[in-house]
């Protein structure tokens, strides 16, 4: 009758778990660098600014009658150059979305915990395109 509450006893202390070891962080947020998402066609903007492709990254710019047409494209190089500079290696620190309508959004991406640019994305035909970008600090 002894090793029987034993063995209960024994079997009952294994199921439960008693004691935890580590910690149990979330998993961290996977996002797809796509335009099917506002944050991900941000994200796919500076990407190709930090590989210095600006004739990829002028493709995502638009304004609120469409996308940007190549005159319109070109005029903007020298701004999307200049970023290349400004976003040489750096990694993304922060992401704040803000949705404004189901197809207009803001986004910010933090870099290395000191520059910060705003995005203004607009969903045209199912993907989204940035229609202003500035930099915040």
């Amino acid at each position: 009758m002894r090793t029987i509450n034993i063995t209960i006893l024994l079997l009952f202390l294994t199921s439960c778990e008693l004691f935890v070891i580590g910690n149990n962080r979330p998993p961290k947020e996977v996002i797809d660098i796509t335009q099917e998402t506002a944050i991900g066609a941000a994200m796919l903007f500076t990407t190709e600014l930090q590989l210095e492709n600006v004739p990829a990254a002028a493709q995502l710019l638009s304004d609120n009658t469409g996308r940007f047409s190549a005159v319109r494209q070109q005029e903007e190089y020298y701004n999307l150059a200049r970023l290349t500079r400004i976003l040489n290696n750096r990694k993304i620190t922060r992401v704040i979305a803000d949705t404004i309508t189901l197809d207009l959004h803001n986004i910010k991406l933090e870099y290395d915990y000191v520059k910060e640019f705003s995005f203004s994305m607009k969903e045209i035909d199912s993907l989204w395109y940035i229609m202003d970008f500035s930099q915040i600090k």
